[in-house]
């Protein structure tokens, strides 16, 4: 570390004691000095990559349009501008989750019954994840079907890894359950059309978040029409984060949004998230399950798997655990978000990788062709000034002509 100066600069230089280490036949690093620098603002950061001043760049909301082209079928490309420009694009499905959890020792919302089951699971079909994606997203995740992320141990793929309770596979896609059989599940657990058949009143929920601001309102109107498609009245608790984390450790939230990202990639790091003995009601606030979910079943399973190598026997256990989870619906399994990434032509050996953070030493510049890009794309653009010019001469002209004709009349007199 050559310079560390978080708020404006950092550098990376080669160690010249780096043990030798070799790939492709070339030794470790390619590249001898690394410069990161803080732009405060997406724009300026934005145009300075088109420039080729930067190598690299994330996409932001702002800029999303301009450097992705959706397909007609949804999938995501890049548009004619920066294919144009030689950039080249990389996307990986992070090994995180985002998701709504029910709180499982509310009197509501949680429990084992059928009827509790089917109250979550008409909630969980009411939440359209695909749109959410869409809207706040720009595209840039895929609906989960449980907590394990792509490329961990244990994910399934088309139709084996569909959650059976919210979609229908059809014609080789994943169809989104209707509304109207959620409706009927919500009737099946005591709550036609949003009331209660035992007290004759309209359900209403809480949602505990810290979303609270001006930019969070669209959510929100989002998280709140979800749950009236149903007939459910959501009510927001938005609050600091500080006192949503305590309810939350005190199981005193009902409902509220959580994520996780993987801490290494094996299954036993998402399905640990809902293990009975790190429940936070069992764990004074200390444990990992947010949700309080419990069921011995899985309890037994996760015991068996959790220190087992990948095999055939470990994924079968795997499968029947996602199986007892999507059953019982303990979440709302929310979303896997996507990174997108822009690089251009001169840098290479770009391999995208959330867990790995050893891959810069495999990254190359050819410096040659990122000179001669940024030669090629800001060469001085004289025309504005010569126009000026003209201007400031056609405009001075006969104001000269004026002062000589002054000149001359005063010198006849």
């Amino acid at each position: 570390l050559a310079k560390n100066n978080p708020n404006q600069e950092m550098i990376l230089k080669v160690n010249p004691n780096f043990h030798s280490e070799y790939f492709q036949g070339e030794k470790l690093p390619f590249i001898k000095e690394v410069v990161f620098s803080l732009e405060k603002e997406s724009i300026p950061l934005w145009n300075k990559f088109l420039q080729g001043y930067y190598d690299a760049s994330g996409i932001s909301s702002e800029a999303f349009d301009q450097a992705v082209a959706i397909s007609s079928n949804g999938d995501m490309g890049l548009s004619n501008t920066m294919k144009q420009k030689g950039i080249k694009m990389s996307g990986s499905i992070q090994p995180s989750i985002f998701y709504l959890a029910f709180n499982m020792s509310d009197p509501i919302v949680g429990g084992y019954t059928k009827e509790a089951q089917k109250l979550r699971q008409a909630i969980s079909i009411a939440q359209n994840e695909e749109e959410y994606i869409s809207i706040f997203m720009n595209g840039r995740g895929i609906p989960a079907q449980s907590p394990i992320p792509p490329a961990i141990f244990g994910y399934q793929k088309g139709k084996d890894g569909t959650n059976p309770i919210i979609y229908h596979w059809v014609n080789g896609k994943r169809v989104r359950k209707s509304i109207e059989y959620a409706k009927k599940l919500l009737a099946e657990a005591g709550y036609p059309n949003g009331v209660s058949k035992k007290t004759g009143k309209p359900l209403v929920l809480y949602y505990d978040t810290t979303s609270s601001g001006a930019d969070d309102r669209a959510l929100l109107d989002w998280r709140r029409k979800q749950f009236e498609k149903l007939g459910i009245q959501l009510v927001i608790r938005a609050t600091d984060y500080n006192r949503f984390q305590d309810k939350v450790r005190k199981g005193k939230a009902q409902l509220f949004s959580w994520g996780w990202n993987a801490d290494y990639p094996d299954p036993e790091n998402f399905l640990f998230l809902l293990y009975g003995k790190n429940a936070v009601v069992n764990t004074n606030g200390a444990g990992i399950n947010s949700s309080n979910y419990q069921n011995p079943k899985f309890d037994k399973l996760f015991e068996e798997i959790k220190t087992m190598s990948n095999s055939p026997e470990r994924l079968e256990k795997i499968k029947e655990m996602i199986a007892i989870i999507q059953k019982d619906s303990p979440w709302v399994w929310g979303i896997h978000p996507k990174s997108l990434s822009l690089y251009h032509s001169w840098f290479s050996n770009i391999f995208p990788n959330a867990m790995a953070n050893n891959t810069l030493k495999y990254k190359k510049i050819d410096g040659k062709l990122r000179y001669k890009k940024i030669e090629e794309w800001n060469k001085p653009i004289l025309m504005p000034m010569v126009v000026f010019i003209l201007f400031l001469v056609l405009i001075s002209y006969p104001l000269y002509r004026a002062y000589q004709n002054r000149q001359r009349a005063v010198i006849g007199e």
